[in-house]
């Protein structure tokens, strides 16, 4: 029985990309496996430790995807927008438990969809499961460069890479209102809060990037992209 319901996947416009390939008959299947959820500013969308069960599509809103350490720190692992599936990796591992825990940075709206209905699409619908694997190779590609920003570059290498992916893949923009604490910043960024500020400061002295509160404009891209290379 396919849903007649306005925000069904079936007459949904924001779904993943992914479910474009999906007929009426799997659109209505998965709609039947899923709940829209809103997730207020700060609230946690998934918890390390707990079982994992479903894959999370972000309809609105910004999420954080963090692991949490076991001195009490956090390091921020990546940051979501609107349009992005999380938990893909999950998919066909018998290892059920959450490793890493998921925040909302704005009201987020989400759609969790049931993890064995998207495991069964997959296996029966080969355009799907092409689309789920390209969208974890960019997933694969991200981890990378995260890896080799984190363990071989100094702090200024490390906050140029952060306002390369904020104004490139977040905001999409050189000026930009940031929505992430300097908390934030500096567990994306692997170091401590007073080093972001550190770097926020000498960054604005070089004339780099101009702040005003939460309000940044990355005013030479060039040389962002110049610390990044040299680290």
């Amino acid at each position: 029985m396919l849903s007649n319901n306005a925000n069904s996947c079936l007459l949904c416009k924001s779904k993943a990309s992914c479910f474009y390939s999906l007929n009426q008959e799997e659109l209505g299947f998965a709609d039947l496996n899923r709940a829209e959820i809103l997730y207020r500013k700060g609230e946690i969308l998934a918890k390390q430790g707990n079982f994992y069960t479903h894959i999370i599509y972000l309809q609105q809103g910004m999420v954080k995807v963090y692991k949490e350490l076991s001195d009490g720190s956090n390091l921020i692992l990546n940051i979501f927008k609107e349009g992005s599936l999380i938990g893909l990796p999950f998919l066909f591992n018998n290892h059920q438990v959450l490793d890493y825990s998921v925040s909302a940075i704005l009201d987020t709206v989400v759609c969790a969809i049931d993890r064995k209905t998207v495991e069964k699409l997959i296996s029966e619908n080969s355009e799907f499961a092409s689309k789920v694997v390209g969208i974890l190779n960019q997933c694969t590609l991200y981890n990378y460069d995260r890896i080799v920003s984190l363990t071989h570059k100094q702090l200024n290498g490390r906050f140029a890479d952060t306002l390369l992916f904020l104004s490139k893949n977040i905001y999409e923009s050189n000026d930009f209102k940031l929505t992430l604490s300097r908390k934030d910043l500096a567990e994306y960024t692997g170091v401590s809060v007073m080093s972001i500020i550190r770097a926020i400061k000498d960054f604005k002295t070089d004339g780099i990037i101009n702040v005003n509160g939460n309000h940044i404009e990355i005013l030479k891209p060039e040389m962002l992209e110049t610390i990044s290379r040299t680290g």
